[in-house]
């Protein structure tokens, strides 16, 4: 049976002992996950933001209890040596499993729900807490410390118990009881005709999951030197009240715990406490860290992404060759192997650009002959780059020059050229020209000549991950699979290389995976993704003009406050869920965004065949900004590209000829 190595892309699909075998950490001194993310060992609360697919998940899970005992047993160390190397005991919490939406509705109050969530929470907490105390109990870490005194003192933080308990699977089992009544009442209240439903309250918000830690560093020799890091997961999964909670959490803490909340950037709905009494920043009661930004900063991603995918196929069974570099099973398609393709075509594709030129000097009503000359001047069939080159300046001299004299400008493109292809002359127009705009040239003449524009190889596909491993895993998976169903081998075996038909399929998968799976989930939003395609398209068109106002256009600048409410919040939505990237510097978690410069997340870069290099931004005023974000303007919008679109492309605007120099 196939083993496609990258078939598993989330890290909740995982095991424990899985979570460690595919773990992979960055490398550079303080720069690695512990030290530069979770920092488990500093009890400052942190907010760990991540979209879908950065690892933020697979990092927290790491930093659990379940995973620190199995890196005790890897790295050869008793638990006992092991656990006391670390500072903290890790309690993963995930705020899907808590199906929290049960809290919520049903015509009851919402500070009765709150005092609900709040309770069955500790009960949630309580329940893991003790979980863990089995365990340690189990392998002979808590032997100096009187379990049945330790019971005691947590049930006396109920407000009343009349449970005879003593020990840590006794009360593991009340604390269930207490759960199962609380999902029993609130499932079937409204059935019983009730207006609420009957639960009693025996624990106070943050009693257990304080007190627990406190009375464990207190009173348990293991834990003296200590604390508790809780590390609460999904917290998007938490509507802005429930949230509450956790921001209380965070502000209130005792030195015994400590916490790291992770969320995706759209999942802070709030950063007050309960009650709205006060409200939490960064750099004060927590530190934000926003895993994206951080991954797609870091020196070192691509070699962090090549070790992953390396990781993976070593774990996979699959027959690697010895000594064999990743990079080297990828097949590339440099520059020289695009022209060569698109020259092998007939000479209506791999040369369309001179008919398109024709026709336009057509338009200009030049005499025939002065038509055919200039063409014959801007021909260098031997050399598809510089025959390419000539046309843009071509173009060039019919924007800034009288329609009279350019049949004398294509004479001087065509020494310019002979001077550029003889000599490399680095004074030619041609040289100008190439040392600005050639990768835009070779990518024109793939699409003129209906080649795919090259994306591949390995360097690139990390690139398109945008800092997201899980990006260019489903590309991978997509692409693997492409490869073993249609060549019945599968990549990476034996050396076999993962072709480019393969990697072109991973990838256009993957960008429609990346819409559908990331789409946002709120009619009001619903079509936000709708300003994705006018971003993408407009800088397609610009980019593709024929005379683009500056290389590589990929980026774009606006000034968000000047958007309206309606245009603001769909930017934001999509900025949350990172269909457009912030490029220059660092946002402050739930902050006003006063930066400036924006990308399209960069797996949406082959579906508009956007360049990947970040040189060329177009600047959108607070106006013409409005008219992609606004989802109302659509006539607007198509009615500005046009417009605009004419001062890129012949007849270039122009009402009046101009007679200026080419330069």
């Amino acid at each position: 049976m196939m083993n496609n190595p990258f078939d598993i892309t989330k890290a909740v699909d995982y095991t424990d002992a899985e979570i460690y075998k595919y773990w992979v950490d960055l490398s550079g001194g303080n720069q690695g996950f512990e030290e530069g993310v979770i920092k488990p060992n500093t009890v400052m609360p942190m907010i760990i933001v991540g979209s879908k697919g950065s690892g933020k998940t697979h990092i927290m899970k790491y930093f659990s209890y379940e995973l620190q005992k199995i890196r005790c047993i890897a790295q050869n160390n008793s638990m006992q040596e092991g656990l006391a190397k670390e500072k903290f005991i890790g309690v993963y919490i995930r705020c899907s499993g808590f199906n929290s939406d049960k809290f919520t509705g049903k015509g009851v109050d919402n500070e009765v729900w709150s005092l609900l969530h709040a309770y069955f929470w500790e009960l949630w907490v309580g329940e893991r807490l003790v979980n863990i105390l089995i365990d340690l109990r189990n392998n002979g870490l808590l032997e100096e410390s009187s379990e049945s005194d330790l019971v005691a003192d947590i049930l006396h933080l109920f407000l009343k118990c009349e449970e005879e308990i003593t020990t840590f699977e006794g009360l593991n089992e009340y604390l269930l009881s207490l759960q199962k009544n609380v999902d029993y009442q609130v499932h079937n209240f409204i059935f019983w005709g009730q207006d609420k439903p009957m639960v009693d309250i025996l624990l106070p918000p943050t009693r257990l999951t304080y007190e627990i830690p406190t009375l464990l560093k207190t009173k348990v020799p293991f834990f003296k030197d200590k604390y508790i890091l809780y590390l609460i997961d999904e917290l998007e999964n938490f509507s802005a009240e429930q949230q509450q909670l956790i921001q209380t959490l965070i502000r209130e803490k005792p030195a015994a715990c400590t916490f790291r909340v992770g969320t995706r950037p759209y999942g802070i709905r709030t950063l007050k406490t309960l009650r709205g009494v006060e409200e939490n920043h960064d750099g004060a009661e927590f530190e934000g860290v926003i895993l994206d930004e951080f991954l797609r900063s870091y020196q070192h991603y691509p070699e962090y992404i090549t070790k992953i995918l390396e990781n993976r196929l070593q774990n996979s069974g699959l027959s690697l060759l010895r000594g064999c570099k990743l990079e080297d099973l990828f097949e590339v398609q440099n520059n020289e192997d695009i022209l060569r393709l698109v020259g092998k075509k007939k000479e209506s594709q791999s040369r369309s650009y001179m008919q398109t030129l024709k026709k336009k000097l057509e338009r200009a009503h030049l005499k025939e002959d002065v038509i055919d000359e200039i063409i014959i001047n801007i021909t260098y069939a031997d050399d598809l780059l510089i025959e390419r080159t000539s046309v843009m300046l071509m173009y060039r001299a019919m924007k800034v020059q009288a329609k009279e004299i350019w049949l004398e400008a294509s004479r001087h493109i065509a020494e310019s050229a002979q001077s550029y292809a003889q000599f490399k002359n680095r004074e030619s127009m041609h040289n100008t020209i190439l040392e600005k705009y050639k990768q835009d040239i070779i990518d024109n003449i793939a699409r003129e000549g209906r080649v795919n524009i090259p994306y591949n190889g390995l360097n690139k596909l990390i690139e398109l991950s945008c800092g997201t491993p899980r990006t260019i895993l489903c590309l991978l998976k997509a692409a693997f699979n492409n490869q073993y169903f249609n060549t019945g081998q599968m990549p990476f075996e034996d050396g076999r290389k993962l072709n480019i038909k393969a990697q072109q399929v991973g990838i256009e998968s993957t960008y429609e995976w990346f819409y559908e799976e990331n789409r946002i989930p709120s009619f009001k939003y619903g079509k936000a993704t709708d300003a994705v395609m006018r971003v993408g398209d407009y800088l397609r068109k610009i980019r593709f003009s024929d005379l683009p106002p500056q290389c590589s256009i990929n980026i774009f600048t606006l000034n968000a406050s000047e958007l309206s409410p309606e245009a603001r919040e769909v930017f934001e939505a999509l900025l949350s869920y990172s269909y457009i990237i912030q490029t220059d510097e660092r946002r402050q978690i739930n902050s006003d965004n006063k930066t400036h410069v924006y990308r399209l997340n960069t797996i949406l870069c082959p579906k508009f065949e956007l360049a990947l290099s970040k040189r060329g931004a177009i600047n959108f005023s607070a106006a013409e900004a409005e008219l992609f974000f606004n989802l109302d303007k659509s006539d607007e919008y198509e009615t500005f590209v046009t417009n605009k679109l004419k001062g890129y492309n012949y007849p270039f605007g122009l009402k009046m000829e101009k007679t200026q120099t080419l330069f």
